[in-house]
């Protein structure tokens, strides 16, 4: 069942220069944006603390456990909404993914544009969603006499063993198991404040756990802070001291998740902006992490290549203005299979944009 990649990446100037490098690299550049022009007013560093503290508050629902009834899932992955008035293609996502009952949703960036009205649908979009997925997979929790936990009202969820408050949509615990990464435009003029008022934090991971034959093994995801176009030293100071350490635990795959892309899809698109020394770090964290799929966003524009035993995605965007009609290759899905392996497909969008008259009616905020 478990799956062995040997994977060795040596890099000569990763190490100590590194890391020495980057704290003093990072500090003079960790509040511009990957594009160098839009300026954020919170670093990496300011994020990945105010996510640490979250956690720390928080019941942190870690392993969603998959019975061994179930000999596969799959997870759907979207990039670059940038929604604005209308959240359709946002909605369409979801809305596929429960069609074809995928296990959660990840989101590689640049959600929203930053305004409060772009949020407040958003928000909307994500509690509607999260209303009809409830509806669709949960159930009552019920005490030992049978009656049912209306004080508290509990939910259960039979696919996971994973226990939910119907009025609860912060992202840990969640109900609709949406997971976004922060992107440059999310924490553009007070971006960061709307992002993380809905999702709570930008750096954090999970592991679906599964059962098989008697066997226990764990597939990790890893959701990466980017948006300032690094890493950042306290990110990486985390990292180093162990927060995805995954000790006495079989991983069968490592899944990342993040914003800013390291490969250029072509040659007029963003190249990686990470200063050298970072990328080399990068590069050898994914060898060790022994990845399966690193997912990219940022740049709008697809890109799938092979480099040091790792499969590295880089996505388009799903929004309205690059893709007015839509497409059919704007998401991608994944499905593990029980033996641990994957495979990779391709999911189109095609919604239109909305006029504000049918944003009203639907009870999206128009100014």
């Amino acid at each position: 069942m478990e799956i062995t990649m040997k994977k060795s990446i040596s890099y000569t100037l990763m190490a100590a220069v590194a890391l020495m490098a980057a704290s003093a690299l990072f500090s003079s550049c960790e509040k511009v944006s990957p594009t160098g022009v839009l300026i954020g007013n919170t670093s990496v560093d300011d994020r990945v603390k105010q996510s640490l503290v979250n956690f720390s508050v928080a019941e942190v629902a870690w392993d969603k456990y998959l019975a061994d009834t179930i000999q596969e899932y799959s997870f759907l992955v979207g990039s670059d909404s940038h929604i604005t008035l209308d959240p359709g293609r946002l909605e369409e996502m979801l809305e596929i993914g429960m069609e074809h009952d995928d296990l959660f949703f990840c989101h590689l960036g640049d959600l929203a544009d930053t305004k409060a009205e772009y949020y407040n649908n958003t928000e909307i979009a994500i509690e509607d969603a999260t209303d009809e997925w409830m509806d669709k997979y949960l159930e009552p929790l019920l005490k030992e006499d049978g009656e049912i936990y209306q004080d508290t009202t509990l939910f259960y969820d039979p696919r996971t063993d994973c226990i939910y408050r119907k009025d609860e949509h912060n992202i840990f615990p969640t109900a609709l198991p949406f997971y976004p990464v922060v992107g440059n435009h999310d924490i553009t003029h007070n971006g960061w404040a709307l992002f993380s008022r809905l999702f709570k934090t930008s750096f954090y991971e999970f592991t679906v756990r599964v059962i098989c034959d008697n066997d226990t093994a764990y597939d990790r995801f890893i959701f990466l802070d980017s948006a300032n176009g690094t890493l950042g030293s306290y990110q990486i100071d985390e990292i180093e001291n162990g927060f995805f350490q995954r000790d006495n635990k079989k991983i069968r795959n490592t899944f990342t998740f993040t914003h800013t892309n390291i490969f250029r899809p072509s040659l007029n698109e963003f190249a990686s902006t990470y200063c050298r020394e970072e990328l080399y770090y990068i590069l050898d964290k994914l060898a060790d992490w022994n990845t399966t799929i690193a997912f990219w966003g940022h740049v709008h524009a697809w890109d799938e290549r092979d480099f040091g035993g790792v499969h590295h995605i880089t996505m388009p965007s799903m929004n309205f203005v690059d893709h007015p009609n839509g497409g059919d290759d704007l998401l991608v899905r994944i499905t593990v299979k029980k033996d641990g392996s994957y495979k990779m497909e391709r999911v189109g969008l095609h919604s239109k944009q909305r006029t504000k008259e049918e944003l009203v009616e639907q009870g999206y905020t128009v100014p």
